[in-house]
Order: C-alpha cells, then sequence, then structure tokens
C-alpha cells in the first residue's frame, strides 16, 4: 500500500500523490526519528577538535551538539534531530555534508576558527557598540546584562549537576525514571547545560570589565551634572509665559543639548533619560521648598 512520506498516511493502490501534502507517496516509509534522538553530522578523530565544531554550533544557536564515542576511539559530531537541519545550514558556506564525510573534517578547522574569531570578534563589538566614554565608545548599560549571564551560568551548571545526579540514582537502580536511550538523551541535555553554563560565566566574565567602565563613564557624566545642572541653572530657563508642560519640553530639551554638547558621543536616549530623571528631581525639591 502506497505512503505519504510527509504526513505518514496511507492510500489505497491507484493513488499516486498525497492530497492533502501534494508530494508523491512511497511504497514504504521511511524509519521515523524521534525529535530529540541524536543524530551524526560528521565524523571527528579528537575531543579538541570535536569541541571547536561545537562551539561553532553553538554560536549559531545549536543547543545539542555533542561529541558520542565510537569503538574504534574516534567521536562522532551529533545533534538532536530538530536541529539537524539548522546545523547543516551552518557548514554550507564550507561543503555539504555528504562531501564532509568523503574527506577529513579536520580539513576545516582553519576555517572554522575563523568563523568562530569573527563571531567572537562580533560578540565583543555589540558589547561595546552602545558603551562610549567621552573619547570613545555609546552608552548601555551592562550590569544587569552581567548579573542575567552569570545567574544564569549558575543556574544550568546547577541543573547539570542535580541532572547527571538524577542519572546516577537511575542508573544505580535506587530510582527508575529512564532507559538507556532515554538516558543517553538527558546525558546530553545535561551535558548541554554545563556548556550553557560555562558560556555564560565566560561571558559574563568578559563583560565585567565593561561594567567597570560603564560605571566610570556614569560617574563622569552624574559628576558634571551635578557640577552644572543645579536647581539654579534649571530655574533659569523656564519661561513664566509658557504652561507647565510647555516648559517641561524646552527646558528639557534644553539640558539635553547641554549634555550632548559636553558628552557628543553619548547615546541620545541615555542623556533623555538622564535629564528626565533630574528634570523630576528638580520639581521634587522645589515642591518641598
Amino acid at each position: 500500500m502506497p505512503w505519504c512520506p510527509k504526513c505518514r498516511n496511507e492510500y489505497v493502490e491507484g493513488i499516486t500523490t498525497c492530497v492533502d501534502c501534494g508530494v508523491e507517496l512511497v511504497d514504504e516509509l521511511p524509519e521515523e526519528i524521534a525529535p530529540d534522538a541524536p543524530v551524526t553530522l560528521c565524523q571527528v578523530k579528537d575531543k579538541e577538535t570535536g569541541a571547536k565544531f561545537i562551539a561553532y554550533l553553538n554560536y549559531g544557536g545549536i543547543q545539542t551538539a555533542g561529541l558520542l564515542p565510537e569503538e574504534d576511539g574516534t567521536l562522532q559530531l551529533v545533534v538532536a534531530q530538530f536541529e539537524k537541519e539548522a546545523a547543516d545550514k551552518m557548514f554550507a558556506d564550507f561543503s555539504s555534508m555528504d562531501e564532509l564525510a568523503e574527506k577529513d573534517i579536520s580539513e576545516l578547522i582553519p576555517d572554522i576558527e575563523k568563523q568562530l574569531e569573527e563571531l567572537q570578534s562580533e560578540e565583543a563589538n555589540a558589547m561595546f557598540s552602545e558603551l562610549r566614554t567621552e573619547a570613545s565608545s555609546v552608552y548601555v548599560k551592562k550590569k544587569d546584562k552581567y548579573t542575567d549571564l552569570k545567574f544564569s551560568g549558575v543556574s544550568f551548571i546547577i541543573f547539570g549537576i542535580l541532572g547527571f545526579g538524577l542519572l546516577a540514582l537511575n542508573i544505580l537502580g535506587v530510582v527508575s525514571l529512564f532507559n538507556k536511550f532515554s538516558t543517553l538523551i538527558m546525558a546530553l541535555v545535561f551535558v548541554v547545560f554545563f556548556v550553557v553554563g560555562i558560556t555564560s560565566l565566560l561571558r559574563a566574565k568578559k563583560l565585567k570589565n565593561i561594567v567597570s567602565e560603564e560605571e566610570k563613564a556614569t560617574d563622569k557624566v552624574l559628576d558634571w551634572v551635578d557640577e552644572n545642572i543645579t536647581d539654579e541653572r534649571i530655574a533659569s530657563l523656564f519661561d513664566s509665559e509658557l504652561s507647565e508642560e510647555d516648559n517641561y519640553f524646552q527646558v528639557h530639551s534644553q539640558l539635553c543639548q547641554m549634555v550632548a554638547e559636553e558628552f557628543p558621543l553619548f547615546s541620545k536616549g541615555y542623556i533623555d533619560q538622564l535629564m528626565d530623571e533630574r528634570y523630576n528631581a528638580y520639581c521634587e525639591n522645589k515642591d518641598r521648598d
């Protein structure tokens, strides 16, 4: 009986095309693979080579990449079935996976290392693209991002440790939750947890220096604001003939211009927010008086 390879519906003899999917029917269905089942991308000779490929895939958003050992000592670079198509596309710039299977995968290492350097450089540039001091680069608050990365890293590592503890209990027979296949899949998942956790902590470590620069830049601006944009200076900008709302827009605009002239490379959004806070502080002080 013919079958549709896409929706897996069975048809009567004589029909050649699936009415729902529009694809040609086949005599036998291909073996169905679970979405989280590991599938091989290629074979690598050692862990160092495999680690570079995994790092490359991780930067591309592939989170299930891992290595499975073979009896001959080689290693299989694997990903979950649902990420295989995306992983294949990441290697498309170098060669198709069928071609890779026919040659030494280590030949791609120079290209992979170059791609990793470019990706890491882009990530570093993204970190600095919004952080500018008076003479260097645009301001963005990084302290919260640093805290989030650190928390995420620690959390993933803790979940990984707890997960391996659960697998150990399962293997020892203390609990019975997973069969051998499920144990393998879960082990890969917890390895991914460790990788994500360590990667997050490494990114947090890199970001820590930027946080320090952020605080220095902020302190410099705030010191200048305290010295030059006093309550008396703000009061002098008010026009008695304008409404309270119109005065706000006029004064706020002039304050932003003053800061922008002193720190021309700072983000306009940051200056706008800072002057909004300064204006509100002035109004609170005025009300108390």
